[in-house]
């Protein structure tokens, strides 16, 4: 190329990128300290956790280690056996006693409640100062780097915290620097909220705090125990002879449950230029220095769902240990670009853009609050990131999966245990995994499966005399499969196993791993699709449906106006064994195996329950048309065919199609936080894109914790979801609708821009995934797509579809195609 011609495209790449509009920094931030926890920044590894509240003379950091649950393994209440009973119950149920039915599940058939996910404790840094001095505060969340940093001014010094935590170095980092040498000076100190903990400090760069969860915690008051004469579920709180322990209460600790009850450390590393270190009561002091690191490391002596933490468990004083040691020779920067670089590797994979006035001078809080009146689109952007930035900072390869508050939660008894409420909560969870092109995210979620797999044949044997396994509403870290306590319209729900499988199904849809369908998928799916096949019953009118039957977590009126949850062949749950029958017939043709349970599901699938479209042309929830206890309620549990499953769509089955809509006409726009990130999926899947951002909009309401006012679900200030209170899930839906909206691939069938809100006339978003291991991105201008790029692993041919237009469209290993609609 001649000099000239260099000069010219030079002068071209300038004037283009001048003529760009610039992207709003994707950032959280604030003018003024957390006060409350849904006020104060998240950062995580996939395994360690912390909330910041930005104080800058007494700064919070709240503590998490996601393996740290009350309890350990347990074969408590495992003597649950419904197989004499079940006859009884199904004739009632044939005989139109729902109440008694409902009361005899809720009475007999319902183990213990699960464990809760504990907090680990709280590390404080105690600066000396006047807070009323303090200027130029700023604090943020650099979710484009997985930063949070604080920047403040007293007595004319700057002064300025960083804090990350590394997935590759399995630590949280901290650093602590001003302008002025010799100015950075404070005491630090651990705290908690279980009373079993203590210090030390075996040298003056080094601080350790230790402690033990409790053994065992119990969410239900203890006259809710007596009042249901469940003694019998609860041993630790009674004596044999039936009454209370002295010191009965609810959270029992060492001594108080034969020792029981997982051990944790930290160790937290001091590193300083200038200034001297001494120690003091309960800490360390800092004086004098120029720039102090931090460097914390977790962990517990959780080893493995099966294994006692108490006798059987890890040592982690070692783990720490050895983390730290990894990192003696690591600068701070080291650390810094090592974290930066592996988050990056992830979060970089997508970029999302809509034309939108830049708002970002205002404050997170202020541009919550006037979000609609601004059309401040920016922040939906950066809230659809934001899910990205806390799925890759909760849930990585190695460690446990996202429970209902992430990896986030500073309770001991938490918000319905913090548990893994596998019903819808913690697959919502999971939702923008691999279209968000986070696939390696996703693992966390296949161990809690394979796991539960292991407990679940225990109880599908025991509990029910069938094959295969099987799962109920609730799990936590110890894997129990029973049905837990409460009562039956949320406990009783043998159906877990299905829609968790799904999700492996959907991994091999997305990657084509033949690999991880063979030795992975295939053996859970098998398992799933064996206890449901001898689950079913066949009804008087020759159909098979499940003989006891609940469809999470909704109620119906019985013809005498009673309210009861109990029926028979609810459409959730023939919708998920319906998806399961199929999808394991095809794996075992594709593998060659099992004719023999192949054919016997084919003759099953044939016979299962229909849908059923109701009175007011609404797709039924129950096998009978119910009328609604809870004609808005905020599970959508019928219209899991539809999503996240894809056995309705508007072309193959037109009829169910409108009748879903119906539904969602009846059930209306108002919900909790999550169900909201639920009705942005299936608006999108409608392809009402201008529904979706009208959910979207109710979605994007200002929430303050504790407030005394429900004004329905929506965001904290840090953008945490408020179901309320906090649940993560809401977030994770969000960002799952907000790609759905955008790009479908269900039904063999790429579709762009299916749904998209005519607010939203113009952006762009790459690196979204279509199933079939395809990249995809778009960019549309005035509401039309002006360009396509699709990038597949390997040669093969797809169908994509635009605005009704199906093209063919031939595709070559790792080669971008431009596609011309």
């Amino acid at each position: 190329m001649k000099p000239i011609q260099k000069l010219f495209c030079l002068f071209i790449i300038l004037i283009s990128f001048s003529s760009c509009e610039k992207q709003e920094p994707l950032k959280l931030w604030y003018d003024k300290p957390a006060e409350k926890w849904t006020e104060a920044l998240p950062i995580g590894n996939g395994r360690q956790g912390a909330m910041i509240f930005g104080n800058p003379l007494n700064e919070h950091f709240q503590l998490n280690e996601n393996t740290l649950y009350s309890g350990e393994p347990s074969s408590t209440f495992k003597d649950v056996n419904i197989q004499n009973d079940l006859p009884q119950v199904i004739k009632m149920l044939e005989e139109g006693k729902y109440v008694e039915a409902d009361k005899f599940v809720t009475e007999n058939w319902l183990g213990r409640l699960h464990q809760c996910y504990q907090p680990f404790g709280d590390l404080y840094l105690s600066f000396e100062g006047d807070e009323n001095q303090v200027t130029n505060y700023y604090r943020e969340l650099d979710i484009s780097n997985s930063v949070a940093k604080l920047n403040y001014t007293l007595e004319g010094v700057n002064y300025t915290r960083e804090v990350f935590a590394s997935f590759p170095d399995q630590l949280i980092a901290v650093r602590i620097s001003a302008d002025k040498m010799e100015s950075v000076s404070f005491n630090m100190n651990f705290s908690s909220v279980h009373p079993t903990c203590s210090s030390e400090t075996p040298s003056n760069n080094l601080l350790v705090f230790k402690g033990q969860a409790p053994g065992f915690v119990l969410r239900r008051t203890l006259e809710q125990v007596e009042s249901k004469n469940d003694q019998h579920k609860y041993p630790e709180i009674y004596n044999p002879d039936g009454s209370r322990r002295p010191f009965a209460k609810q959270v029992l600790y060492g001594d108080e449950v034969d020792g029981k009850g997982m051990f944790f450390e930290a160790q937290l590393e001091v590193r300083h230029s200038g200034g001297e270190i001494t120690q003091t009561e309960n800490g360390l002091q800092i004086a004098g220095a120029d720039e102090v690191i931090l460097l914390l490391s977790m962990a517990t002596s959780f080893n493995g769902f099966d294994k006692s933490p108490t006798n059987e468990g890890k040592d982690p004083s070692e783990i720490n240990r050895n983390i730290l040691q990894k990192v003696k020779n690591k600068s701070f920067s080291e650390i810094k670009n090592t974290h930066v670089a592996d988050y990056k590797d992830l979060f970089e994979r997508v970029d999302f853009e809509l034309k939108s006035d830049d708002f970002s001078k205002f404050t997170t809080p202020e541009r919550l609050k006037n979000y609609t009146a601004n059309n401040d689109f920016n922040l939906n952007t950066l809230l659809f990131q934001y899910g990205r930035y806390l799925m890759i900072s909760g849930s990585r390869p190695g460690g446990q999966p996202l429970n209902l508050q992430g990896i986030w939660n500073a309770q001991v008894i938490p918000p319905w245990n913090s548990g893994y409420t596998i019903n819808i909560n913690t697959e919502m969870n999971y939702w923008p995994a691999e279209v968000t092109n986070l696939s390696e995210c996703h693992e966390p979620l296949f161990r809690l499966i394979k796991e539960c797999l292991v407990n679940g044949a225990e109880t599908a044997k025991n509990m029910y005399g069938n094959r295969g396994w099987v799962a109920h509403h609730n799990v936590d870290i110890w894997r129990q499969t029973y049905p837990v306590d409460n009562q039956a319209r949320f406990s009783f729900w043998p159906m877990a196993q299905g829609w968790l499988t799904s999700h492996m199904w959907e991994r091999y849809l997305f990657t084509e791993d033949e690999t991880f369908l063979k030795n992975e998928l295939y053996p859970v799916i098998k398992g799933a699709a064996e206890f449901y096949a001898d689950w079913l019953v066949e009804s008087k009118e020759g159909y098979l449906l499940t003989p006891v039957s609940t469809t999470p977590e909704n109620a119906f009126y019985t013809p005498d106006k009673q309210v009861a949850t109990v029926s028979m062949g609810t459409t959730m749950d023939m919708a998920i064994i319906r998806e399961t029958f199929e999808r394991t017939i095809l794996a075992s043709e594709k593998m060659g195996v099992d004719e023999d349970f192949r054919s016997e599901l084919k003759t099953k699938q044939a016979k299962l329950l229909p849908y059923k479209i109701g009175s007011k042309g609404q797709l039924q929830e129950w096998s009978v048309d119910f009328e609604e206890a809870e004609p808005q309620h905020r599970h959508l549990s019928h219209l899991y065919g539809f999503h996240p499953g894809d056995q309705i769509t508007r072309e193959k089955t037109p009829a169910l199609f409108k009748a879903v809509r119906k539904t969602l006409e009846l059930r209306g726009d108002a919900a909790t936080g999550w169900s909201m990130g639920w009705k942005i999926n299936f608006w999108a899947r409608m392809y009402d894109g201008d529904h979706a951002m009208k959910i979207i909009k109710n979605f994007f309401n200002y929430v303050e914790e504790g407030s005394t006012e429900y004004t329905g679900g929506g965001l904290y200030p840090n953008l945490f979801d408020a179901h309320p209170p906090f649940q993560i899930d809401g977030n994770f839906g969000y960002t799952a609708g907000v790609a759905e909206m955008l790009l479908q691939s269900h039904q063999d069938k790429i579709r762009l821009l299916p749904a998209l809100p005519a607010e939203w006339k113009d952006g762009k978003i790459s690196g979204l995934k279509s199933r079939g291991n395809i990249e995809v991105s778009l960019e549309w201008k005035d509401g039309n797509l002006i360009g396509a790029t699709l990038k597949s692993q390997k040669d093969k041919t797809v169908f994509v579809d635009y605005n009704g237009k199906t093209i063919e469209v031939q595709l070559k290993e790792n080669k971008e195609k431009q596609l011309t609609i």
